[in-house]
């Protein structure tokens, strides 16, 4: 109960006004372009919808969280004087609350591939090991850019640029980026995409510390 009042998502998600209905939009075009996809060459489509813009919103509420104090610094939280606990409850806590609700229609998603594609095809297991990761790292590396640049717009165009970028590359450039993405067309499990899931979720974690790092020691 009392993590319920802390976080409080509904007062939350109210305060993002019509922001907050984004995922679920972008998620439901996912879910109807499957439902219409006539045959399993669609698969190479779905999978570049899922990386290039389904994974990447997981990103957009642990930004969209902090917009009520970025560009206003006569309206900044001094978080320095708060407790650790205070700024992960602020921060952290509040980012994966709003994850774990976008991971629940995310999955929403994944049922409706394999029961489009059933088993051989898909595979449940497959679609959260290719494309959990890379939402999860996506969602804290939207809160980290935002704590650090105490800004909404900067994260925003990051993520933007470096989507575009990795989409026109398809990951093959000469300047050493890393590389979120799979660039996986059939959706099945090979050792290299297990590697790059450890590689995220590892990053991913790695960013969250660091992002609350930041907010709890940030000095207004």
């Amino acid at each position: 109960m009392t993590f319920v009042k802390k976080i409080n998502i509904s007062s939350e998600a109210k305060s993002m006004g019509v922001d907050f209905y984004v995922p679920f939009l972008v998620i439901l075009i996912g879910i109807l372009y499957t439902c219409f996809s006539p045959d399993l060459i669609n698969l190479q489509y779905i999978a570049r919808i899922i990386e290039f813009v389904v994974c990447p919103i997981a990103a957009w509420w642990s930004i969209y969280l902090f917009l009520e104090h970025s560009g206003e610094k006569d309206k900044e939280t001094d978080l320095s004087a708060k407790s650790p606990a205070s700024a992960l409850s602020y921060g952290l806590i509040r980012v994966t609350a709003f994850f774990l609700i976008f991971l629940a229609a995310l999955y929403v998603l994944f049922f409706t591939i394999t029961l489009r594609y059933p088993y051989p095809y898909i595979s449940l297991l497959n679609l959260s090991v290719i494309y959990v990761p890379q939402a999860i790292l996506y969602c804290y590396l939207g809160f980290f850019l935002t704590v650090l640049s105490r800004n909404i717009t900067i994260p925003l165009v990051i993520l933007l640029a470096y989507i575009a970028f990795k989409y026109w590359t398809k990951g093959d450039s000469i300047i050493p980026l890393y590389n979120i993405m799979s660039f996986n067309i059939d959706m099945q499990l090979y050792p290299r995409i297990i590697y790059l899931a450890i590689k995220n979720i590892v990053l991913a974690l790695v960013l969250a510390a660091a992002g609350h790092f930041i907010l709890s020691r940030r000095k207004n």
